[in-house]
């Protein structure tokens, strides 16, 4: 394999600042933003007494967040939502009861050069009268690193990553406006997806709230006293960095909490969990691929990956969306990476070997940040995508640093696949109890 990415980061080609840099850039680009009326608060039990913040409406300096273009509207009756939500809820989806409208956009975003990208969305939105509706941002799992893999592009009569209109349907059915967004490189084939770069994924998530805030469809409906990040699998790395980088990169957005359902918490970890029992053997390709391109390095991926997989890396990586890499790279370990790099993933010895990808993995990691937000993780038992070790081991070092409650659910019969489904009510109350103000109970262990 050459060691010249196919695909280049922007210009230049200077490596990026290492975080906590990040934060500083993210500084100079945020202004903020004017709000406008707020009115009573939605249906669903929500708590309609509290006294609400409304939602910013000007973009920050940079334009982040700006909606650039509508690209379509959608209008899906009660009974059509309805089967929207079984497709992927089944039995356990609620009864809705309301139409949801659907908007799809693309908005601007910044890159950590400070050079805008633009960035593909879509909101829902529930047709009735309820206003200052709580917002419920939510990234979207691994869909794949070539542009037409983004998630915006899911075709599910064709092949399905997450069927993930269900899940935002079932959401803004039960009083959300909900929105979710792709990630940064998705749908532009002159650049690359950079898969796992939390910064980035983070921004994308905050952008797309303030993009929500200018469509037509939330104009004095949204509550910014109420504002929700979620995240599934690649999706809850992307929520918990947008925690992280809220403070510095839109301190015009107050989020109330963080979601994360077999969340990636380490990058490191789960490219390890392959010799534990994880069956994401193409994890570590798609990672090398984005890394050696965005951090500019050469990872020698010869050392690293069996020769039939080394030799094509780049062009397999971007050319597997997630429904076929499962069965492209398969689930034997051994027949992936090489035996010195296995041994030392199982020995703990990576930094000796590759210390530039040691470093690039962990200053990705998430789980330590010092904020105020509640914490929620739903994690399945059987999950063996995402380990549960990964979040247990994360649990401590998140407990020490955060400054509001941190909880853990473990769901006993629950796969990496299924957690969205069964932890459905549970988040709902979870949500609830968050924005009424009421005592949230932590799982974090006894100090």
């Amino acid at each position: 394999m050459t060691s010249k990415p196919i695909y280049r980061h922007d210009q230049p080609v200077n490596k990026p600042p290492r975080w906590p840099l990040y934060a500083l850039a993210g500084v100079l680009l945020v202004a903020l933003g004017a709000g406008y009326c707020s009115r009573h608060h939605g249906q669903n039990a929500l708590n309609t007494s509290r006294t609400v913040s409304p939602m910013v409406t000007a973009t920050p300096a940079g334009g982040a967040g700006q909606v650039l273009g509508i690209d379509g509207v959608t209008n899906f009756t009660a009974a059509q939502a309805q089967a929207l939500s079984k497709q992927n809820y089944g039995a356990v989806a609620p009864v809705i009861t309301t139409g949801i409208t659907k908007v799809t956009f693309h908005y601007r975003s910044i890159d950590l050069n400070g050079a805008p990208i633009t960035v593909y969305g879509r909101a829902y939105f529930p047709n009735n009268d309820n206003n200052n509706l709580p917002i419920f941002a939510f990234a979207p799992g691994t869909t794949g690193v070539g542009p037409q893999c983004a998630a915006s592009l899911e075709n599910v009569a064709t092949a399905s990553w997450g069927n993930y209109d269900s899940h935002m349907v079932t959401y803004a059915s039960q009083g959300y406006a909900a929105v979710t967004t792709d990630y940064e490189g998705m749908r532009d084939p002159g650049h690359l997806h950079h898969y796992m770069v939390g910064p980035l994924e983070g921004r994308a998530v905050l952008d797309s709230i303030r993009a929500l805030g200018q469509l037509s469809q939330s104009k004095g409906r949204l509550d910014q006293s109420s504002v929700f990040v979620a995240g599934y699998s690649q999706g809850g790395h992307a929520a918990f960095w947008a925690d992280t980088i809220n403070a510095s990169y839109a301190p015009d957005i107050k989020l109330s909490g963080v979601i994360g359902y077999g969340p990636v918490l380490s990058v490191e970890e789960t490219m390890n969990d392959v010799t534990r029992g994880s069956i994401l053997n193409w994890f570590g390709p798609y990672v090398l691929v984005s890394y050696a391109d965005y951090y500019h390095q050469n990872y020698n991926p010869d050392a690293i990956l069996q020769p039939r997989f080394a030799a094509t890396l780049t062009a397999d990586v971007t050319s597997h969306c997630v429904d076929t890499a499962y069965s492209f790279w398969g689930h034997d370990p051994s027949k992936v990476y090489t035996p010195p790099y296995l041994s030392a993933i199982q020995n703990g010895t990576l930094g000796q070997l590759y210390p530039e990808l040691l470093h690039d993995l962990q200053q990705n990691a998430t789980g330590t940040e010092a904020t105020t937000t509640a914490k929620l993780i739903n994690q399945g038992h059987y999950d063996n995508v995402v380990l549960p070790a990964q979040a247990q081991a994360a649990l401590p070092s998140m407990c020490r640093a955060s400054k509001g409650p941190v909880t853990l659910k473990l769901y006993p019969s629950a796969t990496h696949f299924n957690t969205m489904v069964v932890s459905l009510n549970d988040t709902l109350a979870w949500m609830k109890q968050v924005t009424d103000g009421d005592k949230i109970t932590s799982t974090c262990p006894a100090s």
